[in-house]
């Protein structure tokens, strides 16, 4: 049996700069909007009405155009050795609205393969948060352990527990982004974000 073991592609842990970023948004009582409903809507219930029926195609296909190596897959070559890195799976959550602008929020899973003709290293999963405009193009991404989950209203839910909220809009959030899991952040995609003081 193979077993898969999600993980971020970047740093083991956070910060000190985004500790104390996660530590305003956590702790403050942030300005928060609503996010109205609109009618022809990229994405919203599983089994409604979706204006664009070919979601997931778009979707992988975006991640192509990136040419990121984090989010498309490939083949490597590492010591003599062979690995492929492969897109296992794209997940459509819904929409995220502010005013006139809205967002899709998709899930990827990718899967780093052991090397050819060996079961060593074991495969490893590789989880991403994506941000897309309604023209299908990457605006933003983030790492996402387990990314099996769901949004409901304005929450992220792994479950039936919420490890996001996209209503919240104060500093710190227009700053660094959407706090995700309490782990890493999302950047913030909308027209009225701030500049980020701990970007280089």
């Amino acid at each position: 049996m193979i077993l898969l073991f999600i993980g971020a592609l970047t740093s083991c842990g956070p910060s000190s700069s985004q500790k104390q970023a996660r530590a305003e948004i956590e702790g403050s009582q942030a300005e928060r909007v609503a996010i109205p409903s609109k009618d022809g809507k990229l994405a919203g219930a599983p089994g409604s009405y979706a204006a664009q029926p070919n979601l997931v195609g778009r979707i992988t296909e975006a991640l192509i155009a990136s040419k990121l190596d984090d989010l498309t897959p490939h083949t490597s070559l590492d010591r003599d050795k062979k690995f492929s890195y492969n897109l296992k799976s794209v997940d459509c959550l819904g929409t995220i609205e502010r005013g006139t602008e809205s967002f899709l929020l998709a899930t990827a899973l990718f899967i780093r393969s052991s090397a050819e003709n060996s079961e060593y290293p074991p495969p490893r999963g590789h989880g991403f948060l994506l941000c897309l405009s309604p023209q299908f193009e990457l605006v933003s991404y983030c790492a996402l352990d387990f990314p099996q989950v769901s949004l409901s209203g304005t929450e992220l839910l792994r479950g039936d527990k919420p490890i996001a909220d996209f209503a919240a809009s104060g500093t710190a959030t227009r700053q660094r982004g959407f706090l995700i899991d309490r782990a890493t952040f999302l950047p913030y995609p909308f027209a009225d974000r701030l500049p980020d003081p701990s970007a280089p």
